[in-house]
C-alpha cells in the first residue's frame, strides 16, 4: 500500500461519510488517485468496517495492481457483509485474476446463491468452469445452463453468447456453438472473440469457405489477432490450400511464438506441401510448449515414421496414445512401424484397434467435382493417390474394406464410382472376400478391376506379357515361408529352374526393402527367407557406352502412357531418390528429353513394346518399370498399378512437373468422364 496522502485542504473534515464517499469516488472517475485514495483512507481510519469504502477502495486497488491489498479489502467487506452478492463477485472476480480458480468459483456460486440471477456471476462462473477443464468433471450442462440463465439477464448478452459458444464447441455440439456465436456476431459485429470462435465451429461442421470469411472478418478489424489468425490457417486447411494456410500460421507464429497450437498448425501445412523438415521443426517445437499435446505427438509419431525414423516414430506414438488411447492415426502408424520390425502380433492388434474404431475415413472437398469411394486396405500395397485425387476436387471416401461390418455397403455415403487402390496382389487376400461381395451389388463404375490387379503379380506377370515382341521378361518363382523351411534355397530355386545371379526379395516387398543380388549360389546361403520371397532372373542393364544403369518409368492411365521418370545410378538397385541424379545437369538433361520426347529416347520398338504393356495390363491406372538392353529390348522390372507418381517442390526437379500434371489430368479427366456413370459389367 502507497503511503497515506493527507485530506486535500478544502475538505471540510465535518463532512458525513456519505459526502466524503461521493466525493472520494468522483475523484475515482476523473482519475484523480491521489485525492480519491486520501478521502477513501480517512473514511476507514474512522471506521474500518465501512461497507462502501472496502468495496470502492478495493476496487480501486485493484486497478492500481495493489492485488494484495485489495485482497484484504474485499475479504474483509464478505465478512462484513456475507448477504452482498456484489462483494463476492468482487472478491471472486480477484481470485480468478490471481488464478485460484476452486476459490473463484465458491465465491461465484456464493453471490448465486444470494442472487441466482446475478448476470456477471453467471458469465464469469462458466468462463472459469471452461478454463479449469469442465469437461473432466462432465460439468458441460450446468456451464451451459450458467450461459443460458446469464445471457436472459444481461442488458448486452453477446459475452455470454461468446462463452457459451466456446462450451458448446468444447462439448463436441458443433451446430449450437455456431448458433451461440452468430448470436453474440449479431450483437456485437466487432466482437473477435465471436467470429474466431465462430470460424471455428464452422470448421468443425465442415464448412470452410464460411469459417474463412468469419476468420477474415476478424482480421480486418485487427490483423494481429492472434484467435482468428490461427482459425484462418485452419480454415484454409480445411479447404486444402496448405500454402496459404502456412501463411496464415506463419504470420501467427511471429506474432506468438510461445503458442503451440500455432507451430502445430503451421506443421500441418508444411506436412500438406511435403517440407518435412519444417514439419518436424514445428512439431518438436509445439511438443516443447506442451507435452502433454497428444496432436504434437501423433504428428511426429506419423512424420518421424515416414521418414524412416521407427525408433522416435514409436516413443512419440506412444506418448500420444498414453493421452488419448482412441487416436486412430496413431495405432495405423504403430501398425505399420511394429510390421516394420516384424513384431507381427503387435502390429496386428493395433491394425485391429485402429480399424475397430473407424473404417471409413471421408475428406471432404468444399466444391466436390465427384465423390469418389476408394476401396484401399490396412496394409502395405495401396495405390498412392494423394496426388490422383486432390481434396480441392474430388471427396475421398477411403473404406477400409477388410474391416467391413455386414452391411456396411448399404450405409456408405453417396459416390459417383469407385478407385480400387488394392493395388498388390501380395496383399489382396485380407480384402479379397468383402471387394468381391461389394462389387456384386455395386452399381457404379469401378476403376482398377481387382480381377485384373491379380494378374499382375511379380510371378504371373511374365504369362500376362507374353507374346509381346521387344520385350525382356526375366524368369520368376514365388516361394512361400513352408516350402522354404529347413531346405537349401539354392537347391530350391534350382529345382524352379533358376540359376544364379538372382534377385532375392521378399514377398509384399517394395522400394528395393530387402531386396538382395546374389550372385552365386553360395550367396544364396546367406539369404533368409522366413517371409517367403520371390527369386528373379538378374539381367545385367549397364549401358555399354557409359556403365551406367538406366531405370524408367512409365504411367498408364486409361492404358494410355505418360512418361514419369529417368533415374540414372552406377550400380544397378536404381531407385530415384538415392541414384545420383541431384546436382548434375547431363543426368537430369537426359531425364528431361525422356519426359519431352520418350519414342525419342527409347526408339520406336521400346516404344511400341511398353504401349503394348498399358493394353495388356488392361487397368485404368497402373505402371512400370524398365530399362532398356543394349540390344533395345526393353527389360521389365515390375508393372503394375502401385506406382507413385508425385509434383517435384520448388528446386531442380521442377522441371518434371508439367509432366507429372499431364497425368494428373489425364487420370482426372477419366475420372470426370466416369463420376456419373454405372458399371460396365
Amino acid at each position: 500500500m502507497r503511503a497515506p496522502q493527507s485530506l486535500p485542504e478544502a475538505i471540510d473534515v465535518a463532512l458525513d461519510p456519505a459526502e466524503i464517499l461521493k466525493r472520494a469516488l468522483d475523484h475515482h472517475r476523473a482519475g484523480e488517485r491521489d485525492e480519491a485514495e486520501s478521502l477513501y483512507r480517512r473514511i476507514l481510519e474512522a471506521d474500518p468496517r465501512e461497507p462502501t469504502a472496502l468495496y470502492l477502495y478495493g476496487l480501486f486497488n485493484m486497478e492500481t495492481g495493489q492485488v494484495e491489498v485489495a485482497e484484504r479489502l474485499l475479504s474483509q467487506l464478505v465478512e462484513v457483509r456475507p448477504g452482498n452478492a456484489e462483494a463476492h463477485v468482487a472478491l471472486a472476480n480477484l481470485t480468478y485474476g490471481r488464478g485460484r480458480h476452486e476459490q473463484a468459483i465458491a465465491g461465484y456460486r456464493e453471490a448465486l446463491a444470494i442472487q441466482p440471477g446475478h448476470p456477471v456471476a453467471l458469465v464469469n462462473l462458466a468462463s472459469i468452469l471452461l478454463e479449469r477443464g469442465f469437461v473432466d468433471d462432465g460439468d458441460f450442462d450446468g456451464a451451459i445452463d450458467v450461459c443460458r440463465a446469464a445471457i436472459a439477464l444481461l442488458a448486452d448478452p453477446a459475452p455470454a453468447h461468446t462463452v457459451l459458444g466456446r462450451i458448446l464447441l468444447a462439448a463436441g455440439r458443433i451446430d449450437e456453438a455456431a448458433e451461440a456465436y452468430r448470436a453474440a456476431v449479431a450483437r456485437s459485429p466487432a466482437n473477435l472473440a465471436a467470429l474466431a470462435g465462430l470460424a471455428l465451429a464452422l470448421i468443425g461442421g465442415g464448412d470452410g469457405e464460411a469459417a474463412l470469411g468469419a476468420a477474415d472478418t476478424a482480421l480486418a478489424l485487427d490483423p494481429d489477432c492472434l484467435d482468428a489468425c490461427h482459425a484462418r490457417g485452419s480454415a484454409l486447411l480445411v479447404l486444402h490450400q496448405p500454402k496459404a494456410a502456412a501463411r496464415a500460421f506463419e504470420h501467427g507464429v511471429a506474432l506468438a511464438p510461445a503458442q503451440a497450437r500455432m507451430h502445430l498448425g503451421l506443421g500441418d501445412a508444411y506436412a500438406e506441401l511435403d517440407r518435412t523438415h519444417e514439419a518436424l521443426k514445428h512439431y518438436w517445437r509445439a511438443a516443447e510448449l506442451e507435452p502433454a499435446s497428444k496432436s504434437a505427438h501423433a504428428n511426429l509419431g506419423s512424420v518421424l515414421y515416414r521418414c524412416g525414423d521407427l525408433e522416435n516414430a514409436e516413443r512419440h506414438c506412444r506418448l500420444a496414445l498414453a493421452a488419448d488411447p482412441n487416436m486412430v492415426v496413431v495405432h495405423q502408424n504403430l501398425a505399420g512401424i511394429l510390421a516394420d520390425r516384424g513384431d507381427v502380433d503387435q502390429a496386428l492388434h493395433h491394425r485391429d484397434t485402429a480399424y475397430g474404431l473407424r473404417n471409413l475415413v471421408i475428406e471432404r472437398a468444399p466444391r466436390a467435382r465427384a465423390n469418389v469411394l476408394v476401396l484401399t486396405t490396412s496394409d502395405s500395397g495401396n495405390v498412392p493417390h494423394k496426388y490422383l485425387l486432390p481434396l480441392d476436387r474430388y471427396t475421398r471416401i477411403d473404406w477400409f474394406i477388410e474391416y467391413a461390418r455386414d452391411g456396411q455397403a448399404a450405409e456408405l455415403p453417396p459416390y459417383d464410382l469407385v478407385f480400387n487402390i488394392i493395388g498388390d496382389p501380395d496383399y489382396a487376400d485380407a480384402t479379397e472376400a468383402p471387394v468381391a461381395a461389394f462389387l456384386q451389388q455395386c452399381d457404379r463404375r469401378v476403376l482398377n478391376d481387382p480381377a485384373r490387379v491379380a494378374r499382375t503379380r511379380r510371378d504371373l506377370l511374365p504369362a500376362l506379357l507374353s507374346g509381346i515382341g521387344g520385350l525382356a521378361m526375366p524368369k520368376v518363382a514365388r516361394f512361400e515361408a513352408a516350402a522354404l523351411a529347413g531346405r537349401d534355397l539354392a537347391a530350391v530355386v534350382g529345382f524352379a529352374g533358376l540359376t544364379a545371379p538372382l534377385l532375392i526379395r521378399p514377398i509384399g516387398s517394395h522400394g528395393g526393402r530387402g531386396l538382395t543380388l546374389a550372385r552365386t549360389a553360395l550367396d544364396l546361403e546367406e539369404v533368409g527367407g522366413g517371409g517367403g520371397l520371390y527369386a528373379t532372373e538378374y539381367l545385367d542393364f549397364r549401358s555399354p557406352a557409359d556403365g551406367l544403369y538406366r531405370k524408367y518409368r512409365i504411367i498408364f492411365v486409361d492404358r494410355k502412357p505418360y512418361p514419369y521418370h529417368l533415374a540414372i545410378a552406377d550400380q544397378w538397385l536404381v531407385h530415384y531418390h538415392t541414384a545420383g541424379m541431384p546436382g548434375d545437369a547431363e543426368r537430369q538433361a537426359e531425364e528431361l528429353r525422356f519426359l519431352a520426347d520418350p519414342r525419342s529416347a527409347l526408339g520406336d520398338g521400346a516404344m511400341a513394346a511398353v504401349s503394348a504393356i498399358g493394353e495388356r495390363l488392361d487397368l485404368d491406372y497402373a505402371g512400370v518399370d524398365f530399362s532398356i538392353l543394349p540390344d533395345g529390348r526393353v527389360l521389365v522390372f515390375e508393372a503394375n498399378a502401385t506406382m507413385l507418381v508425385h509434383p517435384e517442390g520448388e528446386g531442380e526437379f521442377a522441371y518434371k512437373n508439367p509432366f507429372v500434371e499431364r497425368i494428373t489430368a489425364a487420370f482426372q479427366a477419366l475420372i470426370d468422364r466416369h463420376s456419373s456413370g454405372r458399371a460396365d459389367h
